[in-house]
């Protein structure tokens, strides 16, 4: 290895190529799901778009009017106000977001309301079927600590009667007016402080709620039971991302809650219909197959006789005779959307002949992942999507509990209340966030001020602008440079224009923390590299490769380097730069070798 002083600036060369998320193009042929949403063109999208949360009068948002909206939400998000539907700007709309609007002139918001008292009562109506009701019951007491760590409101759980903040789980209408859509879209939305329907609190119960990182499940008997599944984990030498009946003759589905299985033999059982039901009048019991329902037998779960969706089994063989039941728990292999009202995914399945041993986006054009509930999709055509990430019910109810207190929509991309959802791993209430709920209601006693400024207590979300500012990383990622502070970027396809931003850097990349150190592009492979402290992350695309982060020392780099200062990748030579203090090493890409 060659270690050589620096001593002049070395001019940074970029490679173009384009930076939205590549999706593989599905297999043809496309077809039309039952119960799937049709899909909107730009305009159909842009108008809906813009009529919910920008007030664009519905039968007149068209021609000028929609430029002049279109415009205004441009603005809001930080994008180039064009007028004009842009990639950008259609992207912004597709993504998961609160069903507030974010224009002041709306009914949620009419008078900037607050509550006139300091100790607030909530209730808990319903419960998801994603997640236990533990986890639930503490994903909302941490949302409503977010905002009485700042103030001086307190709130107090309530388990009968009416609280001043009702939360509840529902679908489509689903009683207030304002219906949700179907998986992803909008996630969930909330009502301003005052009497009635003020401050209540609503989640989209077609979507898959988690913690932000997958599915949680806690598994029961086994030797951990009330534990929760590690994923990935080890089991003879294989690793698993979901339960699995591997080993197992019952059928039934299991978990480790270690990485190592092998090593040390802790599991349980994942949820399942056959081992347990939820809330009901049965106490637990499990489903009891076949059963009889209103003069019909039934094999499995079902949703007959409710108009709310949700799965549910008799736990005796004659429901018409001994009135037991309990609702079905989410499998880790349940469905999300499509038909098969949330029945599991079961493999292998056929469809249009072929025959699938995991989930597919077979027959879509979005890339998204499906799978069959029976055996043979072509013959029953029941569906429904793959478990993904989810959303993290504790970020998403402290932005709507937020609401709930009085607060309307941010600009500021890195405040809680901004409305796109964006997961963010190590959370912390940003400084415009406090700002704002402080106007309303105050310090609380742990920030009473001092004599001089009020300190800062949360993050800032820095402007590029500033003479000040000194960038963490810079570089030219799929054809448009891209510029990094703090847990920001910006971003343009033109070195000469104004960059769009800020945006979180979650936004594309969420698995890295809050700050980097250095990115750049490595051309060959299509593939950004960041770096922070001794550590580093590949991705391809917006999915971060399997095994990451690795180690400095991985990369052949002394263990003394503790950061890597710069980076990037000189095409013409091929090579690749990593800058440390007042040394460069040189790494050959093709070779995977540092010189």
């Amino acid at each position: 290895m060659r270690t050589i002083k620096i001593i002049n600036v070395l001019v940074l060369i970029f490679n173009s190529f384009s930076i939205f998320y590549y999706v593989s193009p599905a297999p043809s042929p496309i077809i039309k799901f039952p119960g799937d949403k049709s899909p909107k063109t730009d305009v159909e999208l842009a108008a809906q778009y813009l009529n919910q949360f920008y007030g664009c009068p519905k039968e007149k948002c068209h021609l000028m009017v929609l430029k002049d909206a279109l415009k205004k939400m441009q603005s809001f998000f930080g994008l180039p106000e064009t007028g004009e539907f842009d990639q950008n700007t259609i992207e912004t709309m597709k993504k998961p977001r609160c069903g507030n609007p974010d224009v002041a002139n709306y009914n949620f918001f009419p008078r900037k309301p607050k509550w006139d008292k300091n100790h607030l009562t909530y209730r808990i109506l319903g419960y998801t079927t994603d997640l236990d009701s533990e986890t639930v019951d503490d994903a909302f007491a941490r949302a409503f600590k977010v905002w009485s760590d700042v103030t001086p409101l307190e709130f107090n759980r309530i388990h009968d009667g009416e609280a001043d903040i009702m939360i509840n789980f529902g679908r489509w209408e689903h009683g207030d007016g304002y219906p949700f859509d179907g998986k992803d879209g909008l996630l969930a939305h909330a009502f301003a402080p005052g009497s009635g329907v003020g401050g209540d609190s609503h989640f989209d119960d077609d979507e898959l709620w988690t913690l932000g990182e997958g599915q949680v499940v806690k598994v029961k008997y086994g030797n951990a039971d009330g534990e929760f599944c590690n994923f990935p984990f080890l089991f003879n030498d294989k690793e698993y991302n979901s339960c699995t009946d591997s080993g197992r003759s019952d059928g039934f589905l299991w978990c480790s809650t270690t990485y190592d299985f092998d090593k040390d033999g802790k599991y349980g059982f994942c949820p399942h219909e056959l081992l347990f039901t939820l809330t009901g009048n049965a106490e637990g019991k499990p489903c009891k197959f076949p059963f009889k329902f209103q003069g019909n037998t039934y094999n499995s779960c079902t949703t007959e006789g409710r108009t709310d969706g949700y799965r549910w089994c008799a736990t005796t063989e004659d429901y018409d005779k001994d009135k037991m039941y309990g609702f079905c728990p989410e499998t880790a292999l349940s469905t999300v959307g499509g038909n098969a009202e949330g029945s599991p995914c079961v493999f292998p399945f056929t469809f249009l002949g072929n025959k699938y041993d995991s989930c597919t986006s077979s027959g879509r054009s979005d890339g998204k992942l499906w799978c069959a509930s029976s055996s043979n999709y072509d013959d029953d055509r029941k569906w429904g999507f793959c478990p993904d990430q989810g959303y993290s019910l504790f970020l998403v109810a402290a932005h709507e509990f937020g609401h709930a207190l009085g607060l309307e929509h941010s600009q500021d991309p890195g405040a809680l209340m901004a409305p796109i959802y964006t997961y963010i791993k190590n959370f912390r209430l940003s400084q415009d966030d406090i700002t704002g709920i402080q106007e309303l209601y105050g310090q609380g006693s742990k920030e009473k001020p001092g004599p001089g400024p009020i300190p800062t207590m949360g993050p800032v979300t820095p402007d590029l602008c500033s003479k000040d500012v000194v960038l963490d990383g810079m570089s030219q990622i799929r054809g448009e440079t891209f510029f990094f502070k703090d847990r920001f970027i910006w971003r343009t396809p033109n070195i000469r224009n104004k960059p769009s931003g800020p945006l979180l850097i979650a936004t594309f990349w969420p698995e890295l923390p809050d700050k980097i150190d250095a990115v750049y592009e490595e051309p060959q492979e299509e593939k950004t590299v960041f770096f922070a402290g001794n550590e580093y992350w590949v991705y391809s695309s917006s999915t971060l490769e399997r095994g990451y982060p690795k180690k400095l020392t991985s990369l052949g780099l002394p263990p003394d380097v503790d950061r890597v200062d710069a980076a990037f990748n000189w095409s013409k030579n091929k090579k690749t730069y990593f800058f440390a203090g007042d040394k460069f090493w040189r790494y050959n890409e093709v070779k995977k070798k540092k010189k």
